[in-house]
């Protein structure tokens, strides 16, 4: 082999390694950043309830944070999000505003789960909320604000999500919360949809993620040292060896 190959695949096989490496190191960050969420929601989740009918304050994030609130459902602006699964089934999240008893502020309410074959066509019919003032309990989940602005995607003149972006529910709705109420099992009458789930809190794949690209980086590495130690001037290959 000539000294410009050699050189060549020192280089690819350590770009390679460092490349494995880093997304190895990048998962156990996801990793960490997961557990530090979990624990977070675990902890907020024995705070008292934020009743929102009696005043409280929004102080700080209230992510996993039991809340309460009255109000009046307003299904005319309401939110498909696409690409949602339950019970092996695809389909989409509902989530109406919920304009609360001081008429000035907006809780979106996740109010449940509705079947479709592609997870992006919504149904011909989508049961209603309750009509009427309507106490609802669940739980607050974050609603962050990114550049893609929920990834809106138009078809059949209905427009669906991706997920649920801070600044759009914003725009739709002036005073929304920030923040999105995803119903408790025995709050999820209204439109008799099929509630969702909480999300599960575990640690996710992102250990084996990692284990993967440690395994990817080390045996570029061993690949590279036995390929060039086989190239050595002066090696003799056994007899019938590749």
């Amino acid at each position: 082999m000539s000294r410009t190959l050699r050189i060549l695949l020192i280089l690819a096989v350590v770009t390679i390694a460092v490349s494995a490496v880093g997304l190895g190191r990048w998962q156990l960050r996801r990793l960490a950043d997961r557990k530090a969420s979990n624990a977070a929601m675990l902890a907020a989740s024995i705070l008292p309830v934020i009743d929102l009918g009696n005043g409280d304050r929004i102080e700080g994030t209230v992510a996993g944070r039991r809340v309460t609130a009255k109000g009046v459902f307003d299904p005319a602006r309401q939110i498909l999000i696409r690409g949602r699964v339950q019970d092996q089934s695809p389909g989409l999240d509902v989530i109406t505003p919920l304009v609360l008893s001081d008429g000035a502020r907006v809780l979106w309410v996740r109010r449940g789960f509705v079947p479709s074959p592609d997870a992006t066509t919504p149904p011909d019919v989508i049961p209603p909320p309750d009509t009427g003032l309507v106490l609802v309990t669940g739980i607050a989940m974050a609603a962050p604000e990114r550049s893609d602005s929920g990834k809106p995607l138009r078809r059949s003149d209905v427009t669906t999500w991706a997920r649920l972006d801070g600044a759009v529910i914003r725009s739709l709705a002036p005073g929304s919360l920030p923040f999105e109420l995803l119903l408790a099992a025995d709050s999820a009458g209204p439109g008799r949809l099929t509630p969702v789930p909480p999300p599960e809190l575990t640690s996710g794949p992102h250990l084996s993620y990692a284990i993967q690209w440690f395994g990817i980086a080390l045996a570029a590495l061993l690949f590279g040292v036995i390929f060039l130690w086989r190239e050595r001037p002066g090696f003799v290959r056994p007899p019938g060896a590749p």
